[in-house]
């Protein structure tokens, strides 16, 4: 009879033990998953160049035929995304930046907003059906340019990895940069 007690006794400790260890473990990956979200919603330093940083001069021609250059970036605050025609969570953000571009027209104290789609620069002519689709969903609502992946604007601005945004101020500077349009949204919108 000892030994039965005695083996019920480790499987009942056993068994705490294991419980304590789950009820931990979901604490920490509630915790992390928190931590996670909490970066991936706020601005970036490292999305491209330096806050304060100058944007440097650059002069691109859009899918309508339209130049844009850096200059054009000055007056107002401006937003420019970066997408990559085989990038999922850029087929994701295309609509939610269409939005925010309809939702602040350029001029009269809205935003300029301008989408670089990199490794699309076939997209005017409808050789990649990807970068196309991306075009599509936001030529109604701001300038598209399609470059090669490291392409004129995307060294002028630093941009690293897709999707980005990157915030300039009225000034031609870089205020932020996230890779979610959600965390640059108050900073685009503020005076």
């Amino acid at each position: 009879m000892s030994y039965l007690a005695v083996a019920v006794t480790g499987v009942a400790a056993l068994s705490l033990v294991n419980t304590w260890l789950i009820i931990a473990m979901a604490r920490k990956m509630r915790g992390q998953g928190e931590e996670l979200a909490r970066r991936v919603s706020r601005p970036r330093r490292d999305v491209g160049l330096p806050a304060g940083t100058r944007v440097p001069e650059f002069t691109v021609t859009t899918m309508t035929g339209a130049t844009v250059s850096a200059e054009d970036l000055r007056g107002q605050r401006s937003v420019v995304a970066f997408f990559s025609p085989g990038c999922e969570p850029c087929h994701e953000q295309a609509p939610v930046f269409a939005a925010f571009a309809r939702a602040r027209p350029d001029g009269a104290g809205g935003t300029r907003t301008l989408a670089v789609i990199c490794g699309g620069h076939r997209a005017a002519g409808g050789a990649d059906n990807d970068a196309a689709r991306l075009a599509g969903q936001l030529a109604d609502v701001t300038d598209v340019v399609g470059e090669p992946s490291a392409g004129m604007v995307a060294a002028a601005l630093g941009a690293t990895g897709f999707p980005s945004f990157i915030v300039v101020d009225a000034d031609g500077r870089v205020e932020a940069g996230a890779h979610t349009v959600a965390a640059i949204a108050g900073i685009a919108a503020s005076a």
